[in-house]
């Protein structure tokens, strides 16, 4: 059989070729340090080092959001020790202020030290995280939570969210507490209630936090809500209790007149209340049965309370009875606060246990990607030893087999 002289050298060259493929394939995985240099030299191990590779940048992410919620929780942590702490010298300053030898000086010197207190707890509700947004207003932490009202209440603007991330597959921590859920909704230490403006009132009136004086009296209207109304004639208004669901009225009062243009106290029902400006007729303040009662709240009616109270023996008795009120309340709030610290230690520790998780799976990823793509480097030496040899005896054969001719015989 004949062979062509343009075979011999197109299969020499293709030889050739083929050695110095697998030579350069050799080196560059070396170079790289990988044996998977495109997903065609192994599909299946490209795709799965390619999930591990996604699987890693969602791990990252998660460790990262744990770090951040982590950062959340220590400082919320800091911000209710911190209450704690204020809500502790109001204790004191109450107790203080029961004392019966105090002169007037003195307890307006204690009046004014609780007001301090307030506005302490006014910033501590409104702290920043890092960040620089707001700790405690939900998901609009581009706002202040709290701020004061007209007529002296704090009052919460944000929203009720709490703030999860995600720190796993399918596990969506809560990283933040609304100001709500700290700071306004804490169980009461008895039935109580909060004041508002009938958003419909059309004049410049303004109602107090208003107290109850009378637990016992209280308690027989409890849960209903109580409405200050304001009625013809101009001059008089009328008490009323409301079924807080069904709004009926279950019982009301006489009208009563008052002087128009000076500040109302409204004392009736067990309860006190202010009411200052000028409400016409048809305005309404009501008076919201709560079984919860905000810490500002407490310590707000506390100061007033104690500020009100005349310096006579019938005094005495109401600022005893206020800070009787006030301790219970304070008690009420530092439990709470307790409560929520724990809570808060409890998702630290559960941040704790998933970061564990998250890097004992990070590391069976790397050994497995390890397995999968790393190159055994005396293996890789020995192939490109193996076809640089090839290639020299390929680029050998063909310089024999081309000086191969009859001329070159006949020489």
């Amino acid at each position: 059989m004949r062979i062509a002289t343009s075979h011999i050298f197109a299969t020499g060259v293709r030889n050739m070729a083929r050695a110095q493929a697998e030579v350069a394939r050799a080196q560059e995985q070396i170079s790289a340090s990988t044996r998977i240099l495109s997903p065609a030299d192994d599909p299946a191990g490209a795709a799965i080092a390619l999930g591990i590779r996604q699987e890693k940048a969602r791990s990252a992410q998660y460790l990262r959001n744990a770090d951040l919620a982590e950062n959340d929780l220590r400082q919320q942590d800091l911000v209710l020790e911190s209450v704690g702490n204020v809500l502790l010298r109001v204790k004191d300053l109450a107790l203080q202020a029961n004392n019966a030898t105090l002169t007037a000086s003195e307890r307006a010197t204690i009046v004014s030290a609780l007001n301090g207190a307030g506005e302490d707890l006014l910033a501590l509700f409104n702290a920043r995280s890092a960040s620089g947004d707001y700790l405690f207003a939900g998901s609009a932490a581009d706002q202040a939570p709290f701020v004061v009202a007209s007529n002296g209440q704090l009052v919460y603007r944000g929203d009720d969210e709490a703030r999860r991330v995600d720190v796993g597959d399918g596990v969506a921590l809560r990283s933040r507490d609304s100001g709500r859920a700290l700071f306004v909704d804490v169980p009461a230490a008895a039935p109580t209630f909060v004041t508002r403006a009938d958003a419909t009132n059309r004049g410049s009136g303004a109602v107090s936090a208003g107290r109850v004086v009378d637990p016992a009296a209280y308690a027989g209207v409890y849960p209903d809500d109580i409405v200050v109304r304001f009625s013809n004639p101009p001059g008089t208004y009328i008490v009323s209790s409301v079924d807080q669901a069904s709004g009926a009225i279950t019982r009301e009062r006489p009208r009563t007149a008052y002087t128009p243009g000076e500040p109302l106290t409204v004392t009736i029902l067990g309860v006190e209340v202010t009411i200052t400006g000028n409400p016409v007729p048809g305005d309404e303040f009501i008076l919201e049965a709560r079984a919860t009662e905000p810490i500002a709240l407490t310590v707000q009616r506390l100061a007033q309370g104690l500020a009100a109270a005349p310096d006579t023996p019938q005094g005495a008795s109401e600022r005893a009875q206020v800070v009787a009120t006030a301790l219970a309340g304070l008690d009420s709030a530092l439990q709470s606060l307790s409560g929520r610290r724990a809570d808060a230690g409890t998702r630290l520790a559960r941040l704790d246990d998933l970061r564990t998780e998250q890097r004992a799976i990070d590391l069976a990823n790397d050994e497995l990607a390890s397995d999968l793509v790393d190159l055994d480097l005396e293996e890789a030496a020995s192939r490109l030893a193996f076809h640089t040899l090839v290639l020299q005896a390929a680029q050998q054969s063909l310089a024999k087999v081309a000086g191969l001719s009859l001329f070159s015989f006949l020489r």
